[in-house]
């Protein structure tokens, strides 16, 4: 039997499903930890049946993974993609100015939500996810001609920790330099590795 294709009606369907359970997640992370939310209170919450969640994902760690990479998508530009001639820092720098007015405009949601004390899979899990998008670059760049002096998994792992271990410490101090300054100071120390070397 031929599996049909979705009409419009049913994928737009499927799309606001998923909108109506992502936004029930997220804003029951800033209420309780990841671990006490159950799968009936995201659907009671998005008013949705349970059958309908299942139907789409298979548990709420599956939901939280597609919510992390819906976040991750806000500040990663499909048009700024490393590319010839672009400078792998300058890449970066662009990406990490986006995420921080992204963190900035979502300080609540992270800070009581994915980064809250006792939160143990929202937060590795965010990490896991900025972790694979920065790899993922950096493989990219090879491509382009970069050559990198530390395996790109260490490479990675060092940044990711580095990057989320700054940003929550500049919300839970109410931002206390600016974006400008962070995104500085962030290329300073990234000059002082020397990782990278040009074909």
């Amino acid at each position: 039997m031929r599996e049909t294709k979705p009409t419009r009606k049913e994928d737009l369907r499927v799309r606001r499903t998923y909108e109506l359970l992502s936004q029930a997640l997220m804003s029951l992370l800033p209420e309780k930890s990841f671990e006490e939310i159950t799968v009936t209170d995201i659907c009671e919450r998005a008013m949705i049946h349970r059958t309908t969640f299942y139907k789409h994902f298979k548990d709420k760690y599956q939901l939280l993974d597609f919510c992390v990479k819906g976040m991750i998508s806000c500040f990663e530009k499909e048009d700024d993609m490393p590319r010839p001639g672009r400078d792998m820092k300058d890449y970066y720098m662009d990406l990490i100015r986006r995420a921080l007015i992204y963190i900035a405009d979502n300080r609540d949601l992270l800070l009581t939500g994915i980064f809250r004390a006792g939160n143990s899979s929202a937060s590795p899990m965010f990490h896991r996810s900025i972790c694979h998008l920065i790899e993922t670059k950096l493989i990219e760049y090879e491509g382009l001609g970069y050559h990198h002096t530390i395996p790109l998994p260490v490479i990675a792992e060092y940044y990711t920790g580095a990057l989320i271990s700054a940003a929550v410490w500049w919300l839970e101090n109410d931002t206390p330099v600016s974006i400008d300054d962070m995104v500085h100071y962030i290329s300073l120390l990234i000059n002082e590795t020397g990782y990278v070397v040009k074909r």
